[in-house]
């Protein structure tokens, strides 16, 4: 046991040293454009909720993971722009995580920057995000294409589904804190308070499955996800009609990083111009449609 004055002593220079480093801002690990180059690493977070944005080579993969899909050809266009000094190094994460607070829940009514963008580990999301009020309260955005939400339903009972108010009383299949689930909750809240419509909470790939299996009634996906799936990918499904507000759909960064979604925005102008650059020849091949394209078939629905 140590002497009380010596020990009286350690315990005020711990209280001293604990007040000073208190009171002294920490930084935070979130990392600038001009970080991100003085480090030669760019982390890019990948939710591959459905083939149409990205599928990991190794499913049980979370750091440094290797990915294919569109999304992962519209980012390497974009590194170009970067610099061959500049590595990639992507990141599998689950969409709700997309929007968690330190706590790891998603508090729709609060501002914060979501934790994995504010504790370093994400630079930014390219995973084809739709802009709503609450997204607003914790991100920044760079919008590439407009999209509508497109009902899904199997081919079998598309007799059924010929307008918005079809839908009430049915059972829909969504994935988390997407915008078709803020959607639904909408509806449900308003035009079919009467007559709800029963969410089922599921990943994506599944909520299509539901689907083309004739376990659920209908799912809902933006325009691009639905141009991908017919071509590539639904069998038994089709697309019913949109729903919904024309949406703006891009990618998502921290508040603070105006540099990062800056470049990210001169890109998506430059390429939305030129027909054949290789974001265009991306969509063409990807989606069917250019972005221009894209654009005149989002509007011509409304």
């Amino acid at each position: 046991m140590q002497p009380n004055g010596v020990y009286r002593k350690r315990i005020v220079l711990g209280l001293m040293l604990f007040v000073i480093t208190a009171g002294v801002p920490q930084p935070s690990d979130a990392r600038s454009l001009e970080e991100i180059r003085k480090s030669g690493e760019i982390r890019i977070c990948i939710a591959p909720i459905y083939p149409s944005y990205a599928v990991a080579a190794d499913p049980g993969c979370v750091e440094d993971c290797e990915f294919t899909g569109p999304v992962i050809r519209e980012v390497n266009a974009f590194l170009k722009i970067l610099g061959d000094d500049i590595r990639p190094k992507f990141m599998r994460i689950d969409w709700d995580e997309q929007f968690h607070n330190k706590a790891g829940v998603t508090v729709r009514t609060a501002e914060y920057t979501p934790e994995p963008l504010e504790c370093g580990r994400c630079d930014f999301y390219p995973n084809h995000l739709t802009v709503n009020a609450w997204r607003l309260k914790k991100l920044d955005f760079a919008v590439l294409f407009s999209s509508r939400m497109m009902a899904i339903v199997n081919r079998a009972s598309l007799s059924r589904f010929k307008t918005r108010r079809d839908l009430a009383g049915k059972h829909a299949v969504v994935e988390k804190d997407t915008s078709f689930h803020t959607w639904l909750q909408g509806q449900n809240k308003s035009a079919f308070a009467d007559n709800p419509i029963v969410i089922e909470l599921l990943k994506t790939h599944k909520a299509m499955e539901a689907v083309e299996n004739g376990e659920a009634d209908f799912t809902l996906i933006d325009t691009d996800i639905s141009l991908w799936a017919v071509n590539h990918h639904l069998k038994q499904s089709t697309v019913a009609f949109p729903v919904g507000d024309t949406d703006q759909i891009g990618w998502a960064f921290r508040k603070a990083d105006q540099d990062l979604k800056n470049a990210v925005d001169d890109f998506f102008r430059s390429q939305r111009k030129n027909p054949i650059s290789e974001l265009n020849t991306v969509w063409s091949e990807e989606f069917g449609v250019n972005l221009q394209q894209l654009k005149t078939l989002v509007h011509a629905t409304e």
